[in-house]
């Protein structure tokens, strides 16, 4: 069952936004990966940029970033898995990232499949890789859980490591309406080398 709408203010509140950072109200579909600098983290906005109908993290779905280490080492590669449980979903997408606390990159991600591919992009900060669904990927098996594998090399040193993240439960109708929008955010401290 979905939660109720938004108010009309919040939905126009939302286009404006939209409209001020010069993406386009109305269909804003991304079957093939969102833009870059979506996650929500540093002030980026999320998903719910286009798809504000609902409120973010509403009751009844989840976003989660699982196989992080307790402590990250340099260098080394870690398998995760990103899950959104979520209902009726017909389509669905994330998108990653991972950053020192000053904004800057932290690592790069690798995908293990063609559900996930990543780009590149260059903040305020220096480069951020950004890890989201691909075609494939926006593909939803089961309307309760769609997960993404990917591999996380992490960085040379610098320091904990914030991970954040987005994603949309679509459905299906290829408009922002309807959809729900989830977030979640994660700090992983550099093991005792690292620091």
């Amino acid at each position: 069952m979905k939660v109720s709408p938004l108010p009309v203010a919040a939905l126009l509140g939302g286009a404006l936004l939209a409209a001020g950072s010069g993406l386009t109200a109305g269909p804003a579909v991304h079957p093939e990966a969102p833009p870059p600098a979506h996650t929500g983290g540093f002030g980026e906005p999320s998903c719910e940029i286009c798809h504000a109908e609902y409120i973010v993290n509403a009751p009844g779905g989840e976003l989660l970033i699982q196989g992080l280490p307790d402590e990250w080492s340099e260098g080394a590669a870690y398998l995760l898995t990103v899950t959104l449980r979520s209902e009726e979903m017909e389509a669905a997408g994330f998108q990653l990232s991972a950053r020192h606390a000053d904004g800057r990159g932290a690592g790069v991600f690798e995908p293990v499949d063609d559900r996930v591919s990543i780009t590149d992009h260059d903040g305020p900060v220096g480069r951020v890789s950004y890890a989201a669904q691909t075609r494939e990927g926006a593909a939803v098996p089961d309307p309760s859980v769609v997960s993404w594998h990917l591999r996380w090399i992490a960085p040379s040193g610098g320091g904990e490591v914030r991970l954040h993240a987005a994603a949309n439960s679509g459905n299906g109708d290829n408009s922002p309406f309807g959809d729900l929008v989830y977030t979640t955010a994660t700090v992983v401290p550099a093991a005792t080398a690292s620091r």
